[in-house]
């Protein structure tokens, strides 16, 4: 277990997964809550500050949370309705619609939030991305918490772009912008990729994120080798085939490996620009993203399911 406990900002939802067919299937999910479900499963003493609703749907969340030893801040139920999502399930990737206004996920108080966390003490590392960086009042609290974490605070951004839900590109894009200043790692897609920076390639896109400050930008391409930009030197580790039951959570299984991973060797952030420790986090993490494409509905491992990996036999 990491000295420090790691913070996770963000949504939590309920995915009505529809099938081609027009079977409905609902899931809990939301980026940020899987994060911090992987980090839990795999040890990590993790926080996630998020609204969870007093409906049947916030229960599902609330065991779901328990299940995987998240502790929840604030732990009192919303009564605004839980987030829903509505994920059409293609081949060609999922397609996503939400239902975000006046919904529980968002309706975290930033006075006692920031009393939340500064309870917590001297943080680990601190998560933010998807939705939270998205809808008001989460988005704005999020740049706030983020400059207020410790200089030794690692800061993890994984924008997870949802363009369906956003209004304003421009003031999106402008945080973005303004988190990958303080970011050590910032996950993106090469989807994510074409949606922020449209009319260049995704490793030039990559780029731009590290120049903003950015120590490591990790750019995802599906089944494809991950890459990073490590201080200006690009890394590639390979994807093992892998038999996909569904592909909802990868990215954020991989997120909260690579976390998880780094936390638990005592890392730093200095330690981010070192490419050799970043090729080796990535690729435990890889395992962690490619065991939770072979069970259906975004269920990452447990420690005791990566114990003979050898990425993870430190556990």
């Amino acid at each position: 277990m990491s000295a420090s406990p790691i913070a996770v900002v963000g949504e939590n939802l309920v995915d009505l997964l529809v099938s081609p067919t027009g079977e409905v299937q609902a899931v809990i999910g939301g980026g940020p809550l899987n994060v911090a479900r992987t980090l839990g499963r795999l040890g990590a003493e993790v926080y996630f500050l998020s609204g969870v609703s007093a409906d049947a749907f916030g229960g599902f969340v609330r065991e779901a949370l328990a299940d995987s030893a998240v502790r929840l801040v604030p732990e009192s139920p919303a009564n605004q309705p839980t987030t829903l999502a509505v994920v059409e399930m293609d081949p060609a990737g999922p397609r996503y619609h939400f239902h975000l206004a006046n919904t529980a996920a968002f309706s975290l108080d930033e006075a006692a939030t920031r009393r939340s966390l500064d309870d917590l003490g001297a943080l680990a590392a601190i998560y933010v991305g998807t939705l939270g960086l998205v809808v008001e009042p989460m988005a704005s609290m999020v740049e706030t918490l983020v400059s207020r974490v410790a200089a030794e605070t690692l800061v993890v951004l994984d924008p997870n772009c949802r363009p369906s839900a956003v209004t304003d590109h421009d003031a999106y894009h402008a945080r973005v912008r303004r988190l990958s200043a303080r970011a050590d790692f910032v996950k993106v897609s090469t989807e994510d990729l074409d949606y922020l920076f449209p009319d260049v390639a995704a490793l030039d896109g990559a780029r731009r994120l590290s120049e903003l400050g950015a120590s490591c930008v990790v750019v995802t391409d599906g089944a494809g080798p991950v890459r990073a930009l490590v201080g200006g030197e690009l890394i590639e580790v390979p994807v093992a085939p892998v038999s996909v039951a569904d592909t909802v959570g990868a990215g954020d299984a991989l997120v909260g490996g690579l976390l998880r991973w780094w936390t638990g060797h005592g890392l730093t952030r200095a330690q981010t620009r070192d490419a050799r420790l970043v090729g080796q986090a990535l690729a435990a993490a890889v395992d962690i993203s490619r065991l939770t494409c072979e069970r259906p509905g975004a269920q990452p491992p447990r420690r005791e399911d990566v114990a003979n990996l050898e990425g993870w036999r430190w556990l």
